[in-house]
């Protein structure tokens, strides 16, 4: 575990950790007025790329997260996100332009394991603790009753990075913890808008400064000062509300071509977490065929068949209902634990 404090005192519990030595790095060279820093985008669906992020924008985008939440220097970062990644780095800088403690801890699917015996610092900060996770450690957290003691000391929780499903968000609300999920992208520098789990909204709501449109597909365009006033042209399909609010429905590349019909992969997920009550994680997936050009399959998470294609049958038309439903033990994922599809398709076709 990695301690930063307000007062720059550091306290690191494994002195060799590369993963720490490398926060530090980055905690130096924020402080010495580093005007570009260098980050990966995801590599969920693709080939990671590098993109160089000047810190005008950097600070635009904390400005934009620090006025929705009301976050200042008396609250505590806890930092459990790959920090080679946006969430991650972000949730460091944040702490460090906000002059803010920040308790980092590698990766993992039980981040609050990693705490140790200094999770006081977290449960003595009550009303103050900023944290950020991705679905599955939000999940597991949750199931825990000391973590959610934790969780239940948070000023806000975001999680992104993956869908969420059904499940979680009722357990979220049952316990009235400030959960929002987020929408953004490396390009955006983190997120650029919310939807608060408490309210039980469908939509996203943008951030105060920022702007969208959409082009003739559909797909969301973004501008703010964290994309240098310039606009972002996304892949994602969505439905505006109004100027400031959106419907998430999917990705444009990810909308498949079934024998003539067109499915948006997203919303055969959705469905299938609004009726099965799914804790293993799945996706569905487009894969070639002769007949149909294109055949929709779905795979999930488990060591056993836990779900039958009749079984979709009550919920779907037979053009929706996935032609093969494949299971494999433990998903692959990318360095910011987003799943590997790509990874997980060759793995289970061979190809």
């Amino acid at each position: 575990m990695l301690y930063i404090s307000k007062d720059a005192e550091i306290i690191n519990t494994e002195s060799n950790n590369l993963y720490y030595k490398n926060a530090i790095d980055i905690y130096e060279k924020w402080q010495n007025g580093k005007i570009e820093f260098s980050i990966k985008t995801s590599g969920s669906t693709g080939k990671p790329k590098v993109i160089v992020l000047d810190r005008k924008r950097i600070e635009a985008s904390i400005e934009l997260t620090k006025n929705k939440f009301n976050l200042n220097e008396g609250d505590l970062f806890f930092c459990c996100l790959n920090i080679e990644n946006i969430a991650g780095l972000m949730m460091m800088l944040r702490a460090f332009y906000l002059n803010a403690e920040v308790l980092i801890v590698e990766p993992s699917s039980q981040p609050f394991e990693k705490l140790k015996n200094l999770a006081y610092l977290l449960t003595n900060n009550r009303g103050r603790n900023f944290f950020a996770f991705v679905p599955l450690q939000l999940q597991n957290l949750i199931q825990n009753e000391g973590d959610l003691a934790i969780l239940k000391t948070a000023k806000a929780i975001l999680v992104g990075g993956a869908a969420v499903n059904e499940k979680l968000k009722k357990e979220v609300q049952e316990e009235y913890l400030p959960v929002f999920e987020t929408y953004g992208m490396t390009e955006t520098i983190s997120h650029i808008a919310t939807k608060d789990f408490r309210k039980n909204e469908d939509f996203f709501r943008i951030l105060k400064g920022v702007s969208i449109e959409i082009n003739e597909q559909n797909c969301l365009k973004i501008k703010a000062k964290s994309t240098g006033n310039e606009w972002i042209q996304t892949n994602d399909v969505v439905e505006l509300k109004n100027k400031s609010s959106f419907i998430l429905k999917g990705r444009i590349d990810n909308i498949i071509n079934s024998g003539g019909l067109k499915i948006q992969l997203e919303e055969i997920e959705r469905k299938i977490s609004q009726n099965f009550d799914f804790k293993n994680r799945f996706f569905c997936f487009g894969i070639p065929d002769e007949k149909l050009g294109q055949k929709l399959i779905l795979i999930m998470e488990s060591k056993e068949n836990i779900l039958e294609k009749s079984q979709l049958s009550a919920i779907f038309t037979k053009f929706e209902v996935p032609k093969e439903i494949y299971f494999i033990e433990k998903f692959f994922e990318t360095s910011s634990a987003k799943l590997d599809k790509l990874k997980i398709i060759h793995e289970i076709l061979g190809s």
